[in-house]
């Protein structure tokens, strides 16, 4: 593999669910109006920015925020960007997550263990770092979401897994809607740019 990758994730715009505390996973929620807002603020950020290829989980949301951002341009629509499959979790808040028998059985193990009738983060992990791994080098932007892309970091930079007190996912860093994350891959070796959510 020559040359060298540069890759920039982007979180979609936020939905209703987001806005009221709901996980949605792979429920097909489309962006609200706050949401639709941050995409076109994207837009503007991105503007005079090349990219080779452009990617999007092909949920709505993120489908949604790509197109805003970045009009008129071909999308590749990939569901290895999907977000975590909440299974029985889905359309939860997290009180009511806690409040569900599969709740502390997940919890003792959410890398290895999958929530009822969904996926492991381990499972989120494999997926995201197959798509990542098969990216040519040049310059590409991905569309996904918050816990698939902080999965991805967690595993290739082997970043602690560390609960988080109310919040379920064992990740310290936070990724906002429409914040974004850069990365560099040359020669085999990934990194990430500084300040490279805000």
């Amino acid at each position: 593999m020559s040359g060298a990758l540069h890759l920039t994730l982007v979180r979609h715009g936020t939905t209703a669910w987001n806005e009221s505390g709901r996980w949605q996973g792979l429920t097909d929620n489309p962006l609200g109006p706050g949401g639709e807002a941050q995409a076109r603020l994207l837009r503007d950020r991105l503007a005079g920015e090349t990219f080779d290829q452009i990617y999007a989980s092909d949920l709505t949301r993120a489908v949604q925020t790509a197109e805003l951002a970045l009009p008129g341009r071909p999308i590749i629509l990939d569901p290895r960007l999907r977000e975590y499959h909440f299974g029985d979790f889905e359309g939860f808040t997290v009180p009511e997550m806690q409040a569900h028998a599969g709740f502390t059985p997940w919890q003792a193990d959410p890398w290895g263990q999958p929530v009822p009738q969904g996926e492991s983060l381990g499972d989120v992990a494999r997926r995201m770092r197959a798509w990542a791994d098969e990216l040519p080098a040049g310059r590409i932007i991905a569309f996904s979401h918050s816990i698939a892309i902080r999965t991805l970091l967690v595993d290739l930079f082997g970043l602690p897994l560390e609960p988080q007190p109310n919040y379920p996912i064992p990740y310290r860093e936070r990724l906002g809607n429409g914040q974004l994350v850069t990365l560099r891959r040359e020669g085999g070796v990934w990194t990430r740019e500084e300040g490279s959510r805000t």
